[in-house]
């Protein structure tokens, strides 16, 4: 069962992956969605390390609900495809992006360097993805029947600093933040009425 749930993580990333970095190759005439309201949030360089933690954070945390509550596996895992599905179509009809700060010498510059550089273009603002699948992580952890307070304590707020080092670190601007929400709330909804209809045949293939 463990090796068929990070097998369809696995196929999860990847497509997303796929997805995120392959539209960059049709996107042309890109509009800017940096604002003034930007340049009044500061660029803290060490929130890179929060700002990493989505990593390991969608590697880990699936697992983590699959073993509390298989519905809400179901509904997070069809929620998070709708979510690239959606996301993507976005960065197609409307690309967006804006101009990021030059990193200060020192470490955690360097170390941020290597995201801006890991962002290939630096396109696919709006809506962050990032944000929205953080959102679906918060929604998540208070809906889950069984997770204990501390688990649901843990992920939400490493959520919410995620969200937060989008912005410091200057990998988001703030109407990035704020397209996000839409875009959890649509994938919630159709996530949730595909886990009530593939259901069964998710838990099946896993060997629940």
């Amino acid at each position: 069962m463990f090796k068929k749930l990070v097998l369809v993580q696995g196929i999860l990333l990847a497509l997303q992956t796929l997805l995120y970095f392959g539209c960059e190759f049709f996107q042309s005439k890109i509009h800017n969605v940096k604002r003034p309201v930007d340049d009044k949030i500061p660029f803290l360089p060490w929130t890179v390390l929060p700002y990493c933690f989505w990593f390991p954070m969608i590697a880990f945390y699936p697992l983590i609900v699959f073993r509390t509550d298989p519905y809400s596996y179901c509904g997070y895992l069809m929620t998070m495809v709708m979510e690239n599905v959606l996301s993507v179509v976005c960065y197609l009809v409307y690309p967006t992006s804006f101009q990021r700060p030059v990193p200060p010498d020192g470490f955690w510059g360097n170390f941020i360097k290597l995201v801006y550089h890991g962002s290939y273009r630096g396109l696919n603002c709006a809506p962050s993805l990032h944000c929205s699948s953080c959102f679906l992580v918060i929604c998540v952890s208070f809906t889950c029947a069984g997770m204990s307070l501390w688990v649901r304590g843990f992920t939400v707020s490493i959520a919410i600093m995620i969200v937060l080092s989008t912005l410091t670190t200057k990998q988001h601007t703030l109407i990035d933040v704020l397209t996000a929400v839409p875009l959890f709330l649509i994938s919630r909804i159709l996530g949730i009425l595909l886990t009530i209809r593939y259901f069964t045949p998710i838990l099946t293939f896993v060997g629940k």
